[in-house]
Parts: structure tokens; C-alpha cells; sequence
């Protein structure tokens, strides 16, 4: 049983429309990176946030036990809100970190997941590939074939009968 093999024109087109996906696919693992680098800046920025409020936080602390002692009878209050204030935000921007966090690891999700579909799309190239180059070949050995054949009928004597 022989294969049937698409026309040679069929198989290039093949070709290139696995190539348009490979690109595409290439297009999508850029640009699932560049969300992936966008979430840890995201991530990376919620941390210095973070790290400044607790460093205001303990600035603060270390305030009201050290140079505010003097005052502190007056501008107690004032401390007093400030800390909560500080501790508020510290607070709110650790909960948003969490969510950041989650939006990174979706994102390393998604880069892995176009990753995979690079991966996929060039088996398929490879594999359509194979079968334009089988192709091309079989025409080749039908042209060689036919050849061949018009060799031997030429060379044959006509209107001989034995």
C-alpha cells in the first residue's frame, strides 16, 4: 500500500503555516516573559515599599523611646496615630504583596505553559517538514520513473511484430 502524499505546492504551504505558528508561538513566550518580568518589578517594588514602612515603623518606635521622650506628653497622639497609620499601610501592602505574588507564579504559569507550545509547534514543523521533503522526493522519483520509462520506449523498435 502506498502513501498518499499531498501535491508539492500543498506540502510548502503546510510549511509555512507551521512556521506562522512557531513564530506565533515564539511571539507568545515573549510575550508571556515580558509579564513575567512585569510581575516580578511588581513584586519587587511592593518589598522596598514593605521594607521602607517597616524601617519607618521602627524609626518611629526607636523615636518615642529616644529623642520624642521629652514631648512625648504632647505629641503623644500624634505618635500614636502615625504608628497606626504606618502599620495600616504595612499591613494593607503585605496582603497586596501575597497578591502580587500570586500574579507572578500565574504569569511563570503562563511562560511555561507558551513554552510548552513552542515545544509543539516545532514537532509539528519538523513533522509537516518531513513530509514536504518525502514528498519532494517521491515527485523526483516519479520524474526519474518517467524517465526512464521514455528512455526504454525509445528505445524499442517500432512496428516490429515477432
Amino acid at each position: 500500500m502506498t502513501k498518499v502524499l499531498p501535491k508539492r505546492h500543498e506540502a510548502q504551504q503546510l510549511c509555512k503555516l507551521r512556521s506562522l505558528r512557531v513564530q506565533r508561538a515564539r511571539a507568545g513566550v515573549v510575550q508571556a516573559q515580558a509579564e513575567v518580568d512585569r510581575a516580578a518589578e511588581v513584586v519587587k517594588e511592593r518589598q522596598r515599599k514593605i521594607e521602607h514602612l517597616r524601617d519607618s515603623l521602627e524609626k518611629l518606635q526607636n523615636a518615642v523611646v529616644t529623642s520624642l521622650v521629652p514631648v512625648l506628653p504632647r505629641w503623644s497622639s500624634v505618635a500614636a496615630a502615625q504608628r497606626e497609620k504606618l502599620a495600616d499601610r504595612l499591613e494593607r501592602d503585605e496582603y497586596a504583596l501575597i497578591g502580587d505574588e500570586r500574579n507572578l507564579e500565574a504569569a511563570h504559569e503562563k511562560l511555561q505553559a507558551a513554552r510548552a507550545e513552542v515545544t509543539r509547534a516545532l514537532a509539528r514543523e519538523d513533522a509537516v517538514r518531513g513530509l514536504a521533503n518525502e514528498t519532494t522526493r517521491a515527485h523526483a522519483l516519479r520524474r526519474e520513473q518517467r524517465a526512464e520509462l521514455e528512455i526504454d520506449d525509445q528505445g524499442r523498435p517500432t512496428g516490429m511484430h515477432g
